[in-house]
């Protein structure tokens, strides 16, 4: 349907006489680059400082998981030189159409180098063929440690892109993962004290930082959805025997289920946004609600 969806919008845009091909950058002759989500905005603006310009696919308050691009997005998008993709299903539906259209956007995968995980359990994963591609966890920008890899994947993008800017994407990089070493040692410091280190969580979003700093991730959601009333009564069951007092939830998903289990155990709720785009400030949130649970 989305595929389907995309090659029309492109059709009618041939149809109308659109130019896709009229760069709005062209003015200011400022590349335009696609992310998929905003810690990847944040990313790339550090490293490539004003050379680019970074437009952001996902919005705030919604699901990297279901979402779908609109028509203004594709049209926008049509000019892009570089994508940085994450492994969303909706990135190659959106790809396809773009590249017919633009065959010089660059298709780079910030998974390239990058210790995944593998969700075998099915807590966080959206495909009911539990495909091993399928179910890697693309929430690895919550790892400070991956994040250095990525911050590397994507120098190497600019610099190959845009030659001209390779001292400045050189100088960043460096800089930029820099703050990332001791930003892991910030968080390592905070959540060393912590006894329970079990962390309940509305949807499963943590288990890069959680395998950084040795917690476990107790997931209310199972494959992208609500429990169940028998997998309720076994996270319930699971969650006393863990000491629960609090639960994380997340705007961009239903928390239904997770205020129910959150009144079951007499715990208190706590939002938490991993797609903020201030990565920093972010994380520290993060791991400041952890070690206070």
């Amino acid at each position: 349907m989305a595929r389907n969806f995309l090659a029309l919008f492109f059709s009618l845009l041939a149809l109308l006489n659109i130019n896709l091909s009229a760069n709005p950058t062209q003015a200011t002759a400022i590349p335009y680059i696609l992310v998929s989500v905003a810690p990847d905005k944040f990313f790339v603006e550090k490293i490539s400082g004003d050379t680019v310009k970074v437009e952001l696919m996902v919005p705030a308050g919604a699901s990297s998981h279901t979402f779908e691009p609109t028509p203004k997005q594709m049209l926008n998008a049509s000019h892009a030189d570089i994508w940085f993709q994450i492994g969303e299903s909706f990135e190659t539906r959106a790809s396809r159409a773009l590249q017919g259209h633009n065959p010089k956007l660059t298709l780079i995968d910030l998974r390239k180098g990058v210790d995944l995980i593998i969700d075998e359990e099915g807590g966080g994963c959206h495909c009911s063929a539990h495909a091993k591609e399928c179910c890697v966890d693309p929430h690895f920008w919550l790892s400070a440690r991956q994040a250095k890899i990525q911050a590397r994947t994507i120098a190497d993008a600019l610099t190959q892109r845009y030659p001209q800017h390779a001292q400045l994407y050189a100088k960043n990089l460096h800089s930029f993962i820099q703050e990332l070493e001791e930003l892991n040692k910030e968080i390592e410091a905070k959540l060393a004290p912590l006894q329970n280190r079990t962390i309940m969580v509305s949807h499963p979003a943590y288990a890069y930082f959680c395998r950084d700093y040795a917690l476990k991730q107790l997931s209310i959601e199972f494959e992208g959805k609500d429990p169940s009333p028998r997998q309720l009564t076994n996270v319930l069951t699971r969650a006393r025997h863990a000491g629960i007092k609090t639960v994380f939830i997340q705007m961009q998903y239903n928390n239904k289920g997770a205020l129910l289990i959150a009144k079951e155990l007499g715990a208190k709720v706590v939002t938490l946004d991993p797609y903020a785009e201030d990565y920093f400030t972010m994380m520290r949130e993060v791991a400041s609600h952890f070690a206070a649970q």
